[in-house]
């Protein structure tokens, strides 16, 4: 998996260097704020959403800059993502990528505003002219609204919060994930598509990819908080089953949830032999997420 893992390194050299370009700091004390964004946002994490779009939009015949201000405002609504979760009224964790979650590094209504305006600044960013059409840069915005609005990954955190205390049975679990962390993911791999002007037989086979990937990172996620290495992780495991957490591997157990994960690997590559060797490494990304440390 070498150009694997070459290619996440890129993407997290890309997406660091249009993040600093992008949160520039400004000379008034304000600038706390963009230093809380910034420590969220730079460094640390695989950038797996990044290099999705950009993997998928070098597929697609996409021009680099256009995929990169899509993965750039796709990682800013995910790093969004992080900072609210962690706080103390959502999953109140003190550990994020090997060191301190934003609101115990700086406080929590700053963290609330670097998570607030990541997401506002990621519609401006999307919406910057480039190569892309102004019509196709509507679409794109319309779906990552779509994507972290209440029809996606906020829908999904409250279906989330609401796992906390009452039973979800697998049907509502896997729609939980299905939004909270596959529909990012979804966007990561048909936004390339949509702007690329792709067919609908390809962003078919890519949405069936996307959906199988989406289920699978999450079901690895359940069994790495039971066996995963906090280290690796670098953030605190283990609470979902001292919070008796609905999850993947609560109602299904560590074998049939493992069995389930490689199920959804092997169709994510079915999906994928409609682009031939040309999707190499999206099918090496599917291996990775079944084989992922962290």
């Amino acid at each position: 998996m070498k150009q694997l893992k070459d290619k996440l390194i890129e993407a997290r050299t890309l997406l660091d260097a249009s993040f600093d370009k992008k949160m520039t700091l400004p000379e008034g004390k304000e600038k706390r704020l963009v230093e809380a964004m910034r420590y969220s946002a730079i460094g640390g994490g695989k950038a797996f959403r990044a290099f999705l779009v950009l993997t998928v939009g070098e597929m697609l015949g996409l021009k680099k800059e256009s995929a990169l201000q899509i993965a750039t405002a796709l990682e800013m609504v995910h790093t969004f993502s992080l900072i609210h979760d962690d706080l103390p009224a959502m999953d109140n964790d003190t550990m994020r990528r090997g060191k301190p979650t934003n609101h115990i590094q700086f406080d929590e209504a700053t963290a609330i505003l670097a998570g607030d305006s990541l997401v506002i600044n990621a519609f401006e960013v999307l919406s910057e002219e480039n190569n892309l059409a102004p019509e196709i840069r509507c679409q794109l915005i319309h779906f990552l609204a779509q994507m972290a609005g209440k029809e996606g990954m906020c829908g999904g955190q409250m279906l989330d919060l609401i796992g906390e205390k009452e039973t979800l049975n697998l049907e509502e679990i896997t729609r939980l994930q299905t939004k909270k962390t596959g529909a990012l993911l979804r966007f990561a791999v048909l936004a390339p598509a949509i702007a690329s002007h792709a067919d609908e037989s390809t962003k078919e086979a890519l949405e069936k990819y996307a959906d199988c990937i989406g289920l699978m990172f999450q079901i690895t996620d359940d069994i790495l908080d039971i066996e995963g290495d906090e280290k690796l992780m670098g953030k605190t495991l283990g609470k979902d089953k001292l919070e008796t957490k609905s999850t993947f591997v609560s109602l299904m157990g560590l074998e049939e949830a493992r069995q389930k994960a490689h199920q959804l690997g092997k169709e994510a590559k079915e999906a994928l032999s409609f682009f031939g060797e040309k999707a190499d490494l999206l099918l090496e990304a599917s291996d990775f997420i079944l084989e992922r440390k962290n």
